[in-house]
């Protein structure tokens, strides 16, 4: 007996019943007696290819022919298997930790599969920050479609970069069977950032020149490439000097400087000379721009004003002067500065020995015991000058001498000076 499967048989049991006309005399191996009186071999399991062989030895007890049919019983085993299969998702960007504004920056992206099932419906998002810019908008998505099992694919996303800061662009991947994955990318976008200031005082003067120190500084976090610094002259004040090569153009009134690059926490300073040439306030405008750089202005006003310069000279028409001889003095006025001087007061003071004859100017005077006073006059206007008068005889002889001061409404006390005359016997 064979076993002819390609599994094993279990519980291998032979049947054979003794043959009519003979006797039994054994059995190799031995066998049962069953309850019919058959003859039973349990045999046990029977490998695939195995083979076994049993002997039953008769003795023929009649004339005629002797058969055998035998039965084989047996439980066959059947085992079936199940391989369990499991897709998975991973991603895996690679980019630039810095880009400076304006720029590119490439992320390199590897969807792959690391899991032993077949991942379908494969689609890779991508969630922007305010940071970055793409052509198709700041929500995107990509159709990656089968990925086998230790399959990959590689794509590159190419975004520009906006506005600086620090972001996280999100790249989510996502597959049938609620399959899930994410990644953030921590990215900083540089730019430059550039502050104007302007030192100068707020308030000048007719013909007296004004300085400015204008400072630029690059408070950003990139260097500020191809600055331009632009000064717009005002209105009624005149060019002077500019220092570290700054241009001045007559027919748009704007000087400027030109700089290569300004690297980040840098200042850089400049000096511009005007003079005031009217009155009244002006602004002075200061403008800055840079490559991918918004232009940034700044405004200075200044208030421009005339000064007062009061100036006078007294002097004798004949020194010396015999004894009750006359000689006049003279006082000469002068407003040298650019603004019109108010309430001009002169008066003269004279000694005992000196006897006032006559008295003229462009005010009206009073002639009281040892002094002249004019009345004040109201206006001295720039550069204009008045002259007074006064005509006396001197009656003793001696080093006489004539104090005239001057006082003005702009003036916080008046100036005092002294004409000596010689006169002799």
């Amino acid at each position: 007996m064979v076993n002819t499967g390609s599994v094993a048989a279990a519980d291998v049991e032979l049947r054979d019943q003794i043959p009519r006309g003979a006797r039994l005399v054994r059995t190799q191996p031995a066998a049962q007696r069953g309850v019919g009186g058959e003859l039973v071999w349990k045999l046990g399991a029977m490998a695939p290819g195995q083979e076994i062989t049993v002997e039953m030895e008769l003795v023929p007890t009649t004339e005629g022919e002797i058969g055998s049919v035998a039965t084989v019983r047996y439980a066959a085993e059947a085992s079936a298997r199940t391989v369990v299969t499991r897709p998975l998702l991973d991603i895996k960007v690679s980019h630039p930790p810095q880009v400076v504004i304006g720029d590119s920056a490439t992320l390199s992206i590897t969807v792959s599969n690391p899991g032993t099932g077949v991942a379908e419906g494969v689609v890779l998002e991508a969630h922007l920050p305010e940071g970055f810019q793409h052509p198709a908008g700041r929500e995107l998505e990509y159709d990656v479609g089968v990925l086998r099992p230790r399959e990959s694919r590689q794509l590159e996303l190419i975004l520009t970069a906006a506005r600086a800061g620090v972001y996280e662009p999100v790249i989510i991947g996502r597959a049938e069977g609620n399959l899930r994955t994410e990644s953030r990318q921590r990215m900083q976008v540089l730019a430059p950032q550039v502050e104007l200031s302007v030192v100068g005082a707020p308030r000048r003067y007719l013909e007296r020149e004004a300085v400015y120190q204008i400072s630029i500084t690059n408070v950003g976090s990139a260097p500020a490439k191809g600055v331009v610094l632009l000064a717009e002259v005002p209105s009624g004040m005149k060019f002077v000097s500019a220092d570290n090569h700054g241009y001045y153009e007559q027919s748009t009134r704007t000087v400027s400087w030109r700089l290569a690059e300004l690297p980040v926490q840098t200042t850089g300073t400049v000096k511009l000379t005007l003079l005031p040439e009217e009155l009244g306030q002006k602004i002075l405008r200061i403008s800055c721009s840079a490559e991918r750089l918004p232009t940034v202005e700044k405004e200075h006003p200044v208030e421009i004003e005339g000064i007062v310069a009061l100036n006078f000279q007294v002097t004798d028409t004949i020194d010396p002067v015999e004894k009750q001889g006359e000689t006049t003095y003279e006082i000469r006025v002068v407003n040298q500065g650019s603004k019109a001087a108010r309430n001009v007061q002169l008066e003269a003071l004279l000694l005992p020995q000196m006897r006032v004859v006559a008295a003229e100017g462009p005010a009206r005077h009073v002639v009281e015991e040892g002094r002249v006073r004019f009345e004040p006059l109201g206006q001295l206007a720039p550069k204009a000058e008045a002259t007074f008068r006064i005509r006396v005889q001197c009656l003793q002889p001696g080093d006489l001498r004539m104090r005239v001061q001057l006082l003005a409404e702009e003036m916080d006390r008046p100036v005092v000076k002294e004409e000596s005359t010689r006169v002799y016997e």
